[in-house]
């Protein structure tokens, strides 16, 4: 077999917008709007350069079914980069951008294979002017996401090399990487059926391989948009040898990352301190990734300053001077939210042991809450009035929100009775 290789990317979400994050400064504001486009730039600049045989597209190229007409254009132009590279694009359509939106589009150069939403298609693929096997694909749209179409694939016996294109949630529930939205639902069983040597699969928003018999693999997203989406986002470049062997090579190509940094108060002494902190973390952070950061800060440890970080004006504080120091930095690195996970400076363990009044409280937390799943915790609160009146907002409460709110109430709560300054 004639040894080939390709781009596999998806989930481009080309102009959609970053979540947390409002405007800061002119700086910022540039660098993040054009991030998902400059990440896609940066993979067709991958493929001209690597000379591949195809361009594999997983679907989500847009963020909705109305696409606006800045990220259409950019699309377009770099399908006609690539149409110059006489390179072929191969692709589907994802839950975000259906079949159905699709149509009545700005024309795309002949070299661009859109597989349709009605049955799995089959294109040749060639290498070197030779048929070496297929790519098969079938493209979400609104009559299908719910279905199992992993299934529909089989590739043909005479293929030396087949590569399916799905844009879908391979996987239990229970998976790691598994989104809200279960579109296009199958399991690995599933796509071994199908014959195909390779499953080019779109809709996780992790870049990791499921499986390497066959092949199945996700790129995850090319940018990341919110915290969840955090590292190097990029695609994989893929190169098959002549016994059909396939080498794996992530590359980076997101303009921005959303990443996270810890930082222990147990040895702070003063707020001034925790502000020296969070700039000694933002500077690690700039002078390891070389490139703009969201930067998540999560206080952590039991000290003194428990109640300062604590306090969510506080936090606001720190976090408005902390971005002000950056505002104007082309290589910034940005805090968008402090998160407060310290404790206090008593002994939660300690107090649970005493048959005192904090003693009591802390006993009927852990009969009510304690460690149970968040899937309980949202029980119990279902069961009250006050959840009722969030209406169509209740899914805007998701499980870190109980999490912390249950950790707080844990505290809080102890603090709360044992008075201002039992903590001492």
């Amino acid at each position: 077999m004639q040894p080939f290789r390709f781009i596999q990317c998806g989930d481009l979400h080309l102009g959609a917008p970053f979540q947390y994050l409002s405007a800061i400064s002119k700086t910022v504001d540039q660098v993040v709007s054009s991030a998902t486009y400059r990440s896609f730039e940066a993979i067709i600049d991958l493929a001209v350069a690597e000379r591949v045989q195809a361009f594999l597209i997983t679907g989500d190229v847009y963020n909705s079914e109305d696409h606006n007409l800045e990220a259409q254009v950019r699309f377009v132009r770099g399908m006609e980069r690539l149409y110059d590279a006489r390179i072929p694009v191969y692709m589907v359509h994802g839950n975000h951008d259906p079949g159905e939106s699709w149509r009545a589009q700005i024309t795309m150069p002949s070299n661009v294979h859109i597989f349709s939403d009605a049955k799995v298609e089959r294109f040749p693929l060639i290498v070197n002017g030779l048929e070496i096997g297929g790519l098969y694909g079938m493209s979400t749209s609104n009559e299908n996401r719910d279905k199992n179409i992993a299934n529909m694939y089989k590739a043909l016996r005479t293929d030396d090399f087949s590569v399916a294109l799905m844009h879908g949630t391979v996987g239990s529930t229970n998976d790691v990487y598994m989104p809200k939205q279960i579109v296009g639902p199958c399991n690995l069983s599933d796509l071994s059926e199908g014959a195909m040597n390779y499953w080019a699969i779109g809709h996780i928003h992790k870049a990791h391989i499921v499986s390497e018999d066959p092949y199945v693999v996700y790129a995850g997203n090319s940018q990341g948009l919110q915290k969840k989406e955090r590292g190097p986002k990029g695609c994989y470049l893929v190169t098959v040898s002549s016994n059909g062997h396939c080498d794996l090579e992530f590359k980076e190509t997101c303009p921005v990352r959303f990443e996270i940094g810890d930082i222990n108060i147990s040895s702070l002494k003063t707020e001034g301190h925790i502000m020296e902190m969070i700039r000694h973390k933002k500077d690690m952070v700039r002078n390891n990734l070389k490139k703009p950061v969201l930067l998540e800060v999560v206080l952590t440890g039991t000290g003194p300053l428990h109640r300062l970080c604590a306090d969510e004006s506080v936090r606001q504080l720190w976090l408005a001077d902390s971005q002000d120091e950056d505002k104007g930095r082309a290589n910034f690195v940005l805090p968008y939210r402090i998160v407060d996970k310290t404790r206090p400076a008593f002994d939660l363990g300690e107090r649970r042991r005493l048959t005192d009044m904090v003693g009591d409280y802390l006993a009927a937390y852990d009969r009510e809450i304690g460690d149970k799943e968040t899937a309980k915790i949202r029980k119990i609160l279902e069961g009250r009035p006050e959840f009722k009146r969030l209406g169509r907002y209740a899914h805007l409460l998701i499980d870190d929100m109980l999490l912390d709110a249950a950790k707080r109430a844990e505290i809080e709560g102890a603090m709360k009775l044992m008075g201002a300054n039992d903590e001492d």
